[in-house]
Protein backbone atom coordinates (compact mmCIF):
# COMPACT_ATOMS: atom_id res chain seq x y z
CA UNK A 1 0.00 0.00 0.00
CA UNK A 2 2.78 2.11 0.94
CA UNK A 3 4.45 1.17 -2.63
CA UNK A 4 1.10 2.08 -4.80
CA UNK A 5 1.15 5.70 -2.32
CA UNK A 6 4.71 6.64 -2.72
CA UNK A 7 4.16 6.53 -6.74
CA UNK A 8 0.69 7.75 -6.33
CA UNK A 9 2.85 11.10 -5.10
CA UNK A 10 4.83 11.09 -7.66
CA UNK A 11 2.73 11.12 -10.43
CA UNK A 12 2.39 14.51 -11.96
CA UNK A 13 -1.16 13.98 -12.75
CA UNK A 14 -1.76 13.95 -9.03
CA UNK A 15 -0.23 16.94 -8.20
CA UNK A 16 -2.58 18.23 -10.89
CA UNK A 17 -5.63 16.96 -9.63
CA UNK A 18 -4.59 17.80 -6.18
CA UNK A 19 -4.44 21.25 -6.55
CA UNK A 20 -7.45 21.75 -8.67
CA UNK A 21 -9.56 20.13 -5.45
CA UNK A 22 -7.60 22.74 -3.24
CA UNK A 23 -8.96 25.70 -5.57
CA UNK A 24 -12.35 24.63 -5.68
CA UNK A 25 -12.22 23.87 -2.31
CA UNK A 26 -11.26 27.05 -1.14
CA UNK A 27 -13.60 29.14 -3.70
CA UNK A 28 -16.34 27.19 -2.09
CA UNK A 29 -15.33 28.07 1.34
CA UNK A 30 -15.14 31.71 -0.20
CA UNK A 31 -18.49 31.75 -2.24
CA UNK A 32 -20.29 29.89 1.21
CA UNK A 33 -18.84 32.59 3.13
CA UNK A 34 -20.38 35.13 0.92
CA UNK A 35 -23.76 33.68 0.10
CA UNK A 36 -24.25 31.02 2.49
CA UNK A 37 -26.93 30.12 4.87
CA UNK A 38 -26.67 33.30 6.57
CA UNK A 39 -27.11 35.75 3.96
CA UNK A 40 -29.11 38.17 4.38
CA UNK A 41 -32.10 39.85 1.36
CA UNK A 42 -33.34 42.96 2.25
CA UNK A 43 -36.41 44.51 0.41
CA UNK A 44 -36.10 48.00 1.43
CA UNK A 45 -39.09 50.92 1.49
CA UNK A 46 -37.25 52.75 -1.42
CA UNK A 47 -37.47 49.56 -3.49
CA UNK A 48 -40.95 48.65 -2.57
CA UNK A 49 -41.72 52.25 -3.63
CA UNK A 50 -39.80 51.95 -7.00
CA UNK A 51 -41.62 48.75 -7.38
CA UNK A 52 -44.99 50.38 -6.55
CA UNK A 53 -44.32 53.40 -8.96
CA UNK A 54 -43.15 51.52 -12.02
CA UNK A 55 -46.10 49.03 -11.63
CA UNK A 56 -48.49 52.24 -11.64
CA UNK A 57 -46.45 53.70 -14.99
CA UNK A 58 -47.58 50.90 -16.85
CA UNK A 59 -50.95 49.97 -15.70
CA UNK A 60 -51.68 53.47 -14.57
CA UNK A 61 -52.98 52.24 -11.06
CA UNK A 62 -51.14 51.27 -7.94
CA UNK A 63 -50.91 47.23 -7.46
CA UNK A 64 -53.20 45.00 -5.40
CA UNK A 65 -52.02 42.98 -2.20
CA UNK A 66 -51.14 40.06 -4.33
CA UNK A 67 -50.16 42.22 -7.51
CA UNK A 68 -47.34 43.44 -4.75
CA UNK A 69 -46.37 39.76 -3.22
CA UNK A 70 -45.77 38.93 -6.55
CA UNK A 71 -43.28 42.13 -7.47
CA UNK A 72 -41.66 41.12 -4.57
CA UNK A 73 -41.04 37.58 -4.81
CA UNK A 74 -39.85 38.64 -8.29
CA UNK A 75 -37.15 40.97 -7.09
CA UNK A 76 -36.02 38.28 -4.38
CA UNK A 77 -35.69 35.64 -7.41
CA UNK A 78 -33.72 38.11 -9.75
CA UNK A 79 -31.79 38.88 -6.60
CA UNK A 80 -30.86 35.49 -5.76
CA UNK A 81 -30.05 34.59 -9.26
CA UNK A 82 -28.12 37.89 -9.53
CA UNK A 83 -25.62 36.77 -6.35
CA UNK A 84 -25.34 33.36 -7.20
CA UNK A 85 -24.38 34.03 -11.00
CA UNK A 86 -21.81 36.87 -9.26
CA UNK A 87 -20.53 34.27 -7.10
CA UNK A 88 -19.73 32.14 -10.03
CA UNK A 89 -18.34 34.72 -11.63
CA UNK A 90 -20.82 34.68 -15.33
CA UNK A 91 -20.51 38.44 -14.80
CA UNK A 92 -16.74 38.32 -15.63
CA UNK A 93 -15.75 38.40 -19.53
CA UNK A 94 -19.42 39.07 -20.27
CA UNK A 95 -19.60 41.87 -23.51
CA UNK A 96 -23.25 42.25 -22.62
CA UNK A 97 -23.03 43.15 -18.71
CA UNK A 98 -19.38 45.55 -19.24
CA UNK A 99 -21.78 47.33 -21.78
CA UNK A 100 -24.40 47.45 -19.08
CA UNK A 101 -21.85 48.59 -16.71
CA UNK A 102 -20.44 50.92 -18.98
CA UNK A 103 -24.23 52.60 -19.18
CA UNK A 104 -24.83 52.78 -15.85
CA UNK A 105 -21.90 54.70 -14.74
CA UNK A 106 -21.99 57.08 -17.80
CA UNK A 107 -26.01 57.64 -16.49
CA UNK A 108 -24.40 58.57 -12.99
CA UNK A 109 -22.00 60.55 -14.23
CA UNK A 110 -24.59 62.40 -16.74
CA UNK A 111 -26.87 62.84 -13.66
CA UNK A 112 -24.16 65.18 -11.63
CA UNK A 113 -25.20 67.83 -14.94
CA UNK A 114 -28.37 68.07 -14.35
CA UNK A 115 -28.70 68.37 -10.69
CA UNK A 116 -29.08 72.04 -10.81
CA UNK A 117 -30.88 73.47 -13.72
CA UNK A 118 -29.85 76.15 -15.65
CA UNK A 119 -30.46 80.04 -15.61
CA UNK A 120 -31.62 82.53 -18.66
CA UNK A 121 -28.25 84.11 -18.40
CA UNK A 122 -26.81 80.54 -19.21
CA UNK A 123 -29.08 80.20 -22.03
CA UNK A 124 -28.70 83.15 -23.41
CA UNK A 125 -24.80 82.45 -23.09
CA UNK A 126 -25.40 79.55 -24.75
CA UNK A 127 -27.95 81.06 -27.59
CA UNK A 128 -25.13 83.26 -28.27
CA UNK A 129 -22.07 80.82 -28.55
CA UNK A 130 -24.39 78.99 -30.63
CA UNK A 131 -26.13 80.98 -33.13
CA UNK A 132 -26.25 78.59 -36.55
CA UNK A 133 -28.02 75.95 -34.58
CA UNK A 134 -30.90 78.47 -34.29
CA UNK A 135 -31.10 80.88 -36.59
CA UNK A 136 -34.17 81.40 -38.54
CA UNK A 137 -33.96 81.04 -41.76
CA UNK A 138 -34.83 84.10 -44.46
CA UNK A 139 -39.06 83.61 -45.20
CA UNK A 140 -41.42 85.23 -47.79
CA UNK A 141 -44.82 85.85 -48.47
CA UNK A 142 -45.66 85.81 -51.78
CA UNK A 143 -49.03 85.19 -54.34
CA UNK A 144 -48.40 83.33 -57.68
CA UNK A 145 -50.10 82.49 -60.94
CA UNK A 146 -49.13 80.06 -62.78
CA UNK A 147 -49.50 78.86 -66.11
CA UNK A 148 -48.95 75.22 -67.12
CA UNK A 149 -46.25 74.54 -70.31
CA UNK A 150 -47.97 70.87 -70.39
CA UNK A 151 -51.43 72.98 -71.24
CA UNK A 152 -50.52 75.52 -72.87
CA UNK A 153 -47.07 74.85 -74.92
CA UNK A 154 -45.03 76.57 -77.22
CA UNK A 155 -47.35 79.63 -75.89
CA UNK A 156 -47.18 79.71 -72.02
CA UNK A 157 -44.58 82.11 -71.47
CA UNK A 158 -46.37 84.55 -74.23
CA UNK A 159 -49.52 84.37 -72.34
CA UNK A 160 -47.73 84.67 -68.96
CA UNK A 161 -46.57 88.38 -70.79
CA UNK A 162 -49.72 88.81 -71.74
CA UNK A 163 -51.58 88.70 -68.56
CA UNK A 164 -48.70 90.41 -66.60
CA UNK A 165 -49.32 93.77 -68.30
CA UNK A 166 -53.29 93.17 -67.31
CA UNK A 167 -52.21 92.83 -63.65
CA UNK A 168 -50.89 95.61 -63.58
CA UNK A 169 -52.72 97.98 -65.88
CA UNK A 170 -53.34 101.10 -63.76
CA UNK A 171 -57.53 100.78 -64.31
CA UNK A 172 -57.69 97.29 -63.88
CA UNK A 173 -59.30 95.06 -61.28
CA UNK A 174 -57.10 93.62 -58.90
CA UNK A 175 -57.71 89.61 -60.38
CA UNK A 176 -58.88 86.84 -58.46
CA UNK A 177 -55.52 84.83 -58.40
CA UNK A 178 -57.46 81.40 -57.22
CA UNK A 179 -58.90 81.38 -60.50
CA UNK A 180 -56.23 83.17 -62.89
CA UNK A 181 -54.12 80.88 -64.63
CA UNK A 182 -54.01 77.34 -64.69
CA UNK A 183 -54.74 75.12 -61.23
CA UNK A 184 -51.84 74.13 -59.86
CA UNK A 185 -51.43 71.65 -56.72
CA UNK A 186 -49.76 74.02 -54.61
CA UNK A 187 -51.57 76.87 -53.10
CA UNK A 188 -51.76 80.40 -54.88
CA UNK A 189 -50.85 82.52 -51.63
CA UNK A 190 -47.71 80.98 -49.40
CA UNK A 191 -47.12 82.46 -45.91
CA UNK A 192 -43.80 83.02 -44.64
CA UNK A 193 -42.21 80.60 -46.16
CA UNK A 194 -38.45 79.99 -46.09
CA UNK A 195 -36.15 80.09 -49.01
CA UNK A 196 -35.24 76.43 -48.31
CA UNK A 197 -38.85 75.39 -48.42
CA UNK A 198 -39.49 77.67 -51.57
CA UNK A 199 -36.30 76.34 -53.27
CA UNK A 200 -37.54 72.53 -52.75
CA UNK A 201 -40.68 73.33 -54.03
CA UNK A 202 -40.56 75.45 -57.26
CA UNK A 203 -36.65 75.26 -57.61
CA UNK A 204 -33.40 77.18 -56.58
CA UNK A 205 -33.64 79.64 -59.20
CA UNK A 206 -37.49 80.49 -58.48
CA UNK A 207 -36.45 81.22 -55.23
CA UNK A 208 -33.31 83.21 -55.72
CA UNK A 209 -35.99 85.19 -58.06
CA UNK A 210 -38.09 86.09 -55.03
CA UNK A 211 -35.32 87.22 -52.94
CA UNK A 212 -34.83 90.21 -55.67
CA UNK A 213 -37.57 90.93 -56.93
CA UNK A 214 -39.69 94.55 -55.96
CA UNK A 215 -41.98 94.02 -53.31
CA UNK A 216 -46.22 94.47 -53.76
CA UNK A 217 -45.90 94.54 -57.34
CA UNK A 218 -47.13 91.66 -60.02
CA UNK A 219 -43.52 90.80 -61.68
CA UNK A 220 -42.19 87.30 -64.09
CA UNK A 221 -42.67 85.36 -65.44
CA UNK A 222 -40.27 83.27 -63.43
CA UNK A 223 -40.00 79.76 -64.33
CA UNK A 224 -40.53 76.75 -62.72
CA UNK A 225 -39.99 73.12 -63.64
CA UNK A 226 -43.86 72.64 -63.69
CA UNK A 227 -43.86 76.00 -66.48
CA UNK A 228 -44.21 79.93 -65.58
CA UNK A 229 -44.87 82.04 -61.95
CA UNK A 230 -46.32 85.51 -61.99
CA UNK A 231 -45.56 86.71 -58.54
CA UNK A 232 -46.41 88.93 -55.93
CA UNK A 233 -43.94 89.27 -53.18
CA UNK A 234 -46.03 90.92 -49.92
CA UNK A 235 -43.36 90.53 -47.23
CA UNK A 236 -39.44 89.65 -46.88
CA UNK A 237 -38.84 88.42 -43.44
CA UNK A 238 -34.72 88.57 -43.43
CA UNK A 239 -32.85 85.70 -41.71
CA UNK A 240 -32.13 86.47 -37.85
CA UNK A 241 -30.92 84.59 -34.35
CA UNK A 242 -34.49 84.65 -32.97
CA UNK A 243 -35.27 85.74 -29.22
CA UNK A 244 -34.61 83.19 -26.16
CA UNK A 245 -38.26 83.22 -25.18
CA UNK A 246 -38.87 81.75 -28.79
CA UNK A 247 -36.62 78.81 -28.75
CA UNK A 248 -36.12 78.20 -24.77
CA UNK A 249 -37.35 74.71 -24.66
CA UNK A 250 -34.95 73.87 -27.41
CA UNK A 251 -31.90 75.36 -25.94
CA UNK A 252 -32.55 74.32 -22.52
CA UNK A 253 -33.01 71.18 -23.91
CA UNK A 254 -29.61 70.99 -26.33
CA UNK A 255 -27.88 73.48 -23.23
CA UNK A 256 -28.38 70.55 -20.81
CA UNK A 257 -27.11 67.36 -23.50
CA UNK A 258 -24.05 69.31 -23.72
CA UNK A 259 -23.22 69.30 -20.27
CA UNK A 260 -23.92 66.00 -19.74
CA UNK A 261 -21.25 65.06 -22.30
CA UNK A 262 -18.91 67.36 -20.31
CA UNK A 263 -19.46 65.69 -17.42
CA UNK A 264 -19.10 62.44 -18.51
CA UNK A 265 -16.00 63.52 -21.05
CA UNK A 266 -14.29 65.03 -17.76
CA UNK A 267 -15.32 61.91 -15.16
CA UNK A 268 -13.61 59.37 -17.82
CA UNK A 269 -10.36 61.98 -18.29
CA UNK A 270 -10.01 61.95 -14.36
CA UNK A 271 -10.84 57.99 -13.91
CA UNK A 272 -8.23 57.40 -17.65
CA UNK A 273 -5.43 59.40 -15.57
CA UNK A 274 -5.50 55.88 -13.40
CA UNK A 275 -4.57 53.46 -16.28
CA UNK A 276 -1.64 53.01 -17.54
CA UNK A 277 -2.45 51.55 -21.39
CA UNK A 278 -0.81 48.80 -23.05
CA UNK A 279 -1.66 48.47 -26.92
CA UNK A 280 -0.07 44.84 -28.19
CA UNK A 281 0.81 45.00 -32.07
CA UNK A 282 -1.17 42.27 -33.73
CA UNK A 283 0.89 39.27 -35.44
CA UNK A 284 -0.61 39.45 -38.29
CA UNK A 285 -3.59 41.72 -39.89
CA UNK A 286 -7.02 40.46 -38.81
CA UNK A 287 -9.10 43.25 -40.91
CA UNK A 288 -9.28 43.46 -44.86
CA UNK A 289 -7.47 45.78 -46.30
CA UNK A 290 -9.69 48.25 -48.15
CA UNK A 291 -9.06 47.83 -51.91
Amino acid sequence: MKIILGKLIREPLFHFLLLGAVIFFMAARVRNASIGPGAKIVVTQSEMESMIMGFSRTWMRRPTQEEMQGLVNDYVREEVLYREATAMGLDQDDVIVRRRMRQKFEFLAEDLATRSSPTDLDLKAYLQQHPEKYHEEPAISFAHIFFSRQKRGASTEAAANSFLAHLNGKNDPAPDIETAGDAFLLPAQLDKASVVEIARLFGENFAKQLTMIAVRRWAGPIASSYGFHLVRVDVRIPGAAPPLASVRDTVFRDFLNDRRKQELDAQYLKLRARYSVVVEPLEAPTVAEAR
